[in-house]
């Protein structure tokens, strides 16, 4: 299985805001994807700056404990006013051990990460959004829901440090880590919309578990918002 990422400007935006980081540090396989949202003037810089910053604070914290990843995404969320004061994004991350098979996740807003196994795709973490809300009345209308699928409860700003949810799991040889943005998993795969269709900007990153260093990732997408380091 090839590692690839996937990459597409939506309908009903101006340009594609979604950005992904990639590295390996200590042997570990570290991933970094961030959805810029179209609210602020910025939101592409701002997905490709957190993507950087939060790769290179997963490589610098001490074991990628997540005390000190907290630590550097604090420091880092604290100087996003100077230059993304109106802006928005959602991001996940992940540290894959490539020897125990043992993933560390973190997750902000609406980007997804998942497995696949053959075609199959479970996900792993759920998305800070309003319809997953517990307690939240039903919808009234199709509008109503997809106001409820849309609208943030988490997410990354300048004004407030929101910490990302944090956890931990045991992966299998032969599976595909997914990191996805809310275009790609909530837009195509749940609604089924084709990718040439989607209003939203889509992305998807796949990356093998335990098929040794990475050094090539495919690229199929619409702008440069890949950064691949070969050490973080």
């Amino acid at each position: 299985m090839q590692a690839s990422w996937f990459s597409r400007q939506g309908r009903e935006r101006t340009r594609n805001s979604d950005a992904v980081a990639v590295g390996q540090h200590d042997q570990h396989l570290l991933a970094v994807l961030v959805d810029g949202a179209e609210k602020g003037p910025r939101g592409a810089e701002l997905a490709r700056h957190w993507a950087d910053v939060a790769l290179q604070a997963l490589a610098e914290a001490s074991a990628r404990s997540p005390a000190a990843v907290l630590a550097r995404l604090r420091q880092e969320q604290a100087k996003l006013r100077h230059s993304f004061l109106r802006d928005i994004a959602s991001y996940c991350m992940v540290s894959l051990d490539p020897e125990t098979l043992s993933a560390q996740v973190w997750h902000c807003g609406d980007c997804r990460v998942g497995l696949r196994l053959q075609t199959e795709t479970r996900w792993l973490t759920t998305p800070h959004i309003l319809a997953q809300q517990p307690g939240l009345p039903p919808p009234c209308s199709s509008e109503e829901q997809d106001r409820h699928e849309q609208q943030l409860t988490r997410c990354l700003n300048a004004k407030r440090f929101r910490s990302p949810d944090y956890h931990i799991f045991s992966l299998q040889q032969g599976q595909a880590l997914l990191l996805s943005t809310d275009g790609y998993w909530q837009e195509h795969l749940e609604a089924g919309t084709p990718r040439h269709c989607l209003r939203d900007d889509a992305s998807l990153l796949t990356l093998p578990v335990g098929s040794g260093p990475l050094a090539h990732i495919d690229q199929a997408s619409d702008t440069d918002n890949l950064r691949h380091f070969q050490h973080a």
